[in-house]
């Protein structure tokens, strides 16, 4: 699935859109007692996300800016 990511590594700004859609998952999902690999495994195949677990750390070590908010004049 390296291909998708290829394809939005031109635009950084769809890339972290997708890293923090994928970083919500994974945060509505962990507990303490679920370890990350079954999470790869079993849910994100559920919300069409494939991913190796390589990528996955690499996706969860980024640092992910705030999003930006449109400016107001006055």
């Amino acid at each position: 699935m390296r291909f998708i990511f290829a394809l939005m590594s031109y635009n950084n700004k769809n890339y972290i859109k997708r890293a923090r859609y994928i970083i919500s998952i994974y945060n509505a999902h962990k507990h303490a007692d679920v370890p990350d690999t079954k999470i790869v495994r079993h849910t994100f195949p559920k919300y069409n996300i494939h991913l190796s677990y390589r990528q996955w750390m690499n996706i969860k070590g980024m640092v992910i800016p705030k999003e930006e908010t449109q400016l107001t004049l006055f």
